[in-house]
């Protein structure tokens, strides 16, 4: 068999042989992730014909988030906010403020003189604060002259309505309001107010007396209101 002979046969065999072994990838080319493992300076998984770093976060290593195909760090969670700043009170009892002069919600304000309704209505708010429902001296005072009234004028029915500042949800704000209204009750039962005469009730946030974003108007509106009917 002469040379020419021997090419013509083995031409189709080795044509065969040829198409049969596929091209290795090159330059990031994949058709599976694993065409992608031979090549350097390329990503590991391959997504639509291409070597990249990563498809989800699962391809990523803990810590880290895939973002545009590449593995980045996981931002840090933001910090909690900060708590409301807290102001130093002016004063703790009316005695702090001199003649003339009582302390309400911490502060020393021209002393009002005891108001009783004789046909009944609101009397002296007391206050409380910040996320507090604990009567203070100054709330206890308030309310021993409130209960006075009350015995003096021979109210049948008193309402005791709890308040809050615009601060928090709708649905804190009316347990706040409870607890401070249930609080200004127990004192006056203590000092003599029947407790059957004794009716409480909740109005949270939904009652402000001012709308100022300031600690001096949420000071004012953490208040137990008293009305005498």
């Amino acid at each position: 068999m002469n040379a020419r002979r021997f090419f013509l046969l083995a031409a189709p065999v080795m044509a065969l042989a040829l198409a049969g072994c596929p091209s290795k990838p090159k330059d990031g080319e994949c058709k599976t992730s694993a065409d992608c493992e031979a090549q350097e300076g390329y990503g590991k998984i391959c997504i639509e014909g291409r070597c990249q770093e990563c498809g989800t976060d699962t391809d990523c290593k803990a810590g880290f988030m895939c973002q545009a195909l590449k593995c980045v760090p996981v931002p840090a969670p933001p910090p909690p906010p900060a708590p409301p700043p807290v102001s130093k009170a002016e004063c703790i009892g009316d005695a702090e403020c001199g003649s003339g002069k009582a302390c309400q919600a911490g502060k020393c304000v021209v002393a009002q003189p005891v108001d009783c309704p004789a046909g009944g209505g609101k009397l002296a708010p007391v206050y409380f604060g910040f996320n507090e429902a604990v009567l203070t001296r100054e709330a206890q005072a308030q309310l021993a002259k409130n209960a006075a009234c009350v015995k003096d004028l021979a109210f049948k029915k008193i309402v005791v309505e709890g308040n809050c500042d615009e601060r928090g949800t709708v649905e804190y704000n009316l347990h706040l309001g409870q607890r401070r209204a249930e609080a200004v009750k127990k004192y006056l039962v203590n000092i003599g107010v029947p407790s059957k005469s004794i009716k409480t009730v909740s109005f949270g946030k939904e009652k402000p007396v001012c709308l100022e974003q300031t600690e001096e108007c949420w000071a004012r509106c953490r208040r137990g209101d008293t009305v005498a009917q």
